[in-house]
């Protein structure tokens, strides 16, 4: 998923949510790693979760977006779903 996708699907929704991932069966915090050629590379994280704010903020809307696990392996990501207020990405 693009930025820019991902910024279009997401205006409106307050900006405070966080942003988490499911890996293994469990929901984990995400948290802004950095820039790699042309993606935005979120980790897991339980004490720096990034907000979508956090998100929206950056300006590069060409940035595939995508997870990295505990394994240090890069699962893109597709969508999203909103549970308990957070937007699990996927």
């Amino acid at each position: 998923m693009l930025l820019a996708d991902f910024k279009l699907s997401t205006a409106g929704m307050p900006i405070d949510r966080l942003l988490a991932a499911r890996v293994d069966g469990d929901i984990v915090p995400l948290r802004l790693v950095g820039i790699d050629g042309d993606q935005l590379i979120l980790g897991t994280d339980v004490d720096r979760q990034v907000t979508l704010s956090d998100v929206i903020a950056l300006e590069d809307n060409n940035l595939n977006l995508v997870v990295r696990d505990e394994a240090q392996q890069l699962h893109p990501v597709f969508g999203y779903r909103v549970v308990v207020e957070q937007l699990v990405l996927g």
